[in-house]
């Protein structure tokens, strides 16, 4: 069996489209090979029918016809000019004719009636789809060559000396061969800043995302749920400010509800984490770092009962594919905050986070994290130990135990020893979120295990006689 053979046997894919012949509404055809113009090329095959995959051929009398034809239609209603090439090969004895669009340097690329903002179109697995305005965006940056966190937005307030000192503070301690914090003409050196007409600092993207200017949809969004399913809320908390303090407080999350034990493997013990803190420590940047930030959603990281799930907006970039992105190789969508996390310590190198991950969940005796590639976001999942394989320690190495049913009864013990203590009071000495307390007292009141007498600035808590 030829490679060709082969290809056709396995069916459509991101990279390749059956035709049984030319369509009579152009429309369709032409949408293709925009999309793989704009993503990283493709072929059609005319000649071999979709739904059965099986090989009809061309007849021989229409070969040069169709060839000219779909020339003129692609060379009249594509725009920019998209350079493609046709061959024709045998299988079966019957002839294919195999139209190759290269992935093009000048997006994006769309149907000229339509205009660019309804002509665009993108391939999303073996299927083509109008592209979304920020993904159009992305294109077109693409195609200049700029990456968002290097541009200047418009309209932007020149830096203020309270942000340089915090960004120069913040990446002061990568000047070791100095022993200086970096300057102002060190940011603009890095490109964080430039320079404007007036002799002003005008910040990039990247400045703002870092110093935590106000900049829509670029936080984080944490979640505890109860069980395996995204029903009911045990903790929730929204992150903003800059993205080393995003960062920063979604690892306090983690360490929240993850686990600290002891692993039992036959005889043996070993305190570890319930999962790896580096893996997870790599995951929560590369999300942070590499999401899109032009696309209206915040990052989410969502703690079950079974799994972590960590979600970024944006699929992957330039083109990479999953298979690459799974041997090291790195396309940087925003190569400024890459730096800057680099430079934080907190990336070790470009490039090595995804094996690096796999590596230290092995090493750590989990089972291997697995990445979701959707069209629009990127999601990784780690599976947390079953009970049997960790007994667990609470935070700060006291027995605490996390289940719900001692998480209540730790709650009434603290209320029948002090009748007036606080949600944060309780939440403090339990090593939990204010919220999830609030969670479980409103439960306990609702099942009438306590209620709460006089206001809530000067009543106090009852527990129900029964329960004395």
């Amino acid at each position: 069996m030829s490679a060709l053979e082969e290809e056709i046997r396995k069916g459509e894919s991101d990279v390749l489209e059956f035709k049984r012949e030319l369509p009579d509404k152009e429309r369709q055809f032409l949408k293709t090979v925009v999309a793989f113009a704009n993503g990283k090329g493709g072929r059609i095959l005319f000649g071999v029918d979709n739904a059965t995959r099986k090989v009809l051929g061309v007849e021989t009398e229409l070969r040069w016809k169709m060839q000219d034809r779909i020339t003129d239609m692609i060379s009249n209603s594509c725009s920019p000019q998209i350079y493609m090439n046709c061959d024709w090969a045998e299988v079966g004895g019957k002839s294919l004719l195999v139209l190759s669009i290269p992935a093009a340097p000048h997006c994006p690329y769309y149907i000229r009636k339509e205009g660019m903002q309804k002509g665009t179109y993108v391939r999303v697995g073996a299927t083509t789809r109008r592209a979304e305005p920020e993904k159009i965006r992305e294109l077109e940056m693409y195609g200049e060559q700029v990456t968002y966190d290097s541009v200047i937005p418009r309209g932007a307030a020149p830096v203020t000396a309270d942000e340089v000192n915090y960004l120069c503070k913040l990446l002061g301690g990568t000047q070791k061969e100095s022993g200086r914090k970096p300057a102002i003409t060190q940011l603009l050196n890095w490109g964080f800043v430039r320079k404007g007409e007036g002799g002003e600092y005008l910040p990039t993207n990247a400045f703002l995302l870092l110093v935590g200017r106000h900049f829509p949809f670029s936080g984080v969004q944490c979640a505890r749920f109860k069980g395996n399913t995204q029903v009911e809320f045990i903790d929730r908390k929204p992150l903003e400010g800059s993205l080393y303090e995003q960062y920063r407080d979604t690892m306090n999350f983690l360490r929240l509800y993850l686990k600290q034990g002891t692993v039992i493997r036959g005889a043996l013990r070993k305190d570890q984490d319930e999962l790896p803190v580096a893996a997870l420590r790599e995951a929560v940047a590369n999300a942070i770092v590499h999401r899109n930030y032009l696309v209206h959603g915040m990052i989410k990281v969502s703690v079950f009962d079974d799994r972590v799930e960590i979600s970024s907006p944006g699929t992957l970039y330039a083109n990479l594919s999953e298979d690459e992105m799974m041997r090291g190789i790195s396309r940087l969508r925003n190569p400024l905050l890459a730096e800057s996390f680099y430079k934080l310590g907190i990336i070790e190198h470009w490039g090595g986070g995804v094996r690096r991950i796999y590596d230290l969940c092995r090493e750590g005796g989990i089972a291997a994290p697995v990445y979701r590639i959707g069209s629009d976001s990127i999601t990784i999942v780690f599976f947390r130990r079953s009970a049997d394989e960790v007994d667990c320690k609470g935070s700060n190495r006291k027995k605490i135990s996390r289940s719900p049913e001692k998480l209540r009864d730790s709650i009434v013990r603290l209320i029948q020893e002090n009748p007036r203590t606080t949600r944060a009071a309780m939440a403090a000495s339990l090593h939990v979120s204010p919220s999830n307390v609030q969670y479980h007292v409103d439960r306990l009141r609702q099942e009438g295990i306590i209620s709460r007498r006089g206001d809530n600035r000067n009543g106090e808590w009852v527990v129900s006689q029964k329960v004395r």
